[in-house]
């Protein structure tokens, strides 16, 4: 159950979260210290991360002072255009900042705002990140000690935060979600890689299922996809069976203690009779939907598969099926299951003419 009621409230407190402390040392892009010497960068990104969480507090506590839609927040919901749009609106703060240093130069302690590319980058901008009233988030971040005047934003009280902010949000990109969290990693010369992610953060079976499936999946050739900070688990990989039309295998989440394996398969009617017949502990992956709610007609990506003689209808987009049991015994099934799904993959798309 949400614990606020309406949608925006709760996306907004997943951001506030997230935010993690800056560490007092880390390796630092190059790119981000332009005229900035490093440990004041990081000092002023701590600064910053702890701004931006006293303004999402205050967000949550009254999301209509910044002109956030109110919807209330019910299962489901993010199958209603409006509940979607009150969640989506949760972005604001961030996409703001975002696109003003994105419209702007630096002068001193200063960004001085270009207002018209700041207009049509607005309008460019995809709907999810829409920043619908921002005179009002603008007027609300006079309080926590920005000033917006005369397209000139400043941070009076602490000359570093308006350089920090330039420097860090010039070199992010919106689709990198923790960026909504000001997360310090995407600052960082290179994310941790997988094996010292799991290392440092995930053990027993847990850990070394999850190296046997992604030591497998190299091995078999497939391509990682993206390599990016999640803001639920600290850390996700993808891998691709099909790297143009970026078709996913599998996605692997980690971090905070957590682990989650995530397998996309489109193709599960093709290889029910192995489905069927194995462990009862991996088979009840395949008994639950992918809550298609029909939220579009008509829809492009839904699918229906069979399991067991019942008919399921998914998510085309969001078909993931979680592993819930992590015995390294097990690994030979997942694997098995991957190689049907390519197959039955690569079959599909000789029958339409397509390559993978």
């Amino acid at each position: 159950m949400s614990k606020y009621l309406y949608c925006c409230q709760n996306t907004v407190k997943n951001f506030y979260d997230h935010i993690i402390p800056v560490p007092n040392d880390f390796d630092v892009n190059p790119v981000f210290l332009s005229g900035i010497d490093k440990e004041d960068f990081m000092n002023g990104l701590s600064d910053l991360t702890i701004i931006i969480r006293s303004v999402y507090a205050d967000i949550i506590q009254q999301p209509a002072e910044y002109g956030l839609p109110m919807v209330e927040d019910i299962e489901y919901s993010s199958f209603n255009p409006k509940a979607a749009d009150s969640k989506n609106s949760a972005h604001r703060l961030i996409t703001l900042l975002h696109t003003l240093v994105q419209s702007g130069e630096l002068s001193d302690s200063e960004l001085i705002v270009d207002n018209k590319v700041f207009s049509e980058k607005s309008k460019k901008l995809k709907s999810i990140y829409k920043i619908t009233n921002y005179k009002m988030i603008l007027h609300k971040l006079c309080e926590f000690g920005f000033i917006y005047e005369n397209n000139i934003l400043s941070f009076p009280d602490n000359n570093s935060i308006v350089p920090i902010l330039y420097a860090y949000m010039k070199n992010v990109k919106l689709e990198h979600t923790p960026v909504f969290s000001l997360n310090y990693f995407l600052a960082a010369v290179e994310m941790p890689s997988l094996p010292v992610i799991l290392a440092k953060y995930i053990s027993g079976d847990e850990r070394v299922f999850a190296e046997l499936l992604c030591d497998f999946l190299e091995k078999e050739g497939f391509i990682v996809g993206s390599t990016y900070p999640h803001l639920d688990y600290l850390f996700s990989i993808e891998y691709l069976i099909d790297a143009k039309n970026e078709k996913r295998i599998a996605r692997i989440y980690s971090g905070y203690g957590k682990l989650l394996i995530r397998l996309k398969l489109h193709s599960s009617d093709c290889y029910d009779y192995y489905l069927e017949n194995l462990p009862e502990r991996i088979k009840q992956i395949f008994r639950k939907e992918s809550s298609c709610c029909f939220c579009k007609e008509p829809c492009t990506t839904r699918l229906t598969r069979t399991f067991e003689g019942i008919t399921y209808t998914d998510c085309g987009y969001g078909n993931y099926f979680d592993v819930v049991s992590y015995d390294p015994n097990d690994i030979k099934y997942y694997k098995q299951i991957v190689s049907l799904e390519v197959k039955a993959e690569k079959t599909s798309a000789r029958r339409k003419g397509t390559k993978v």
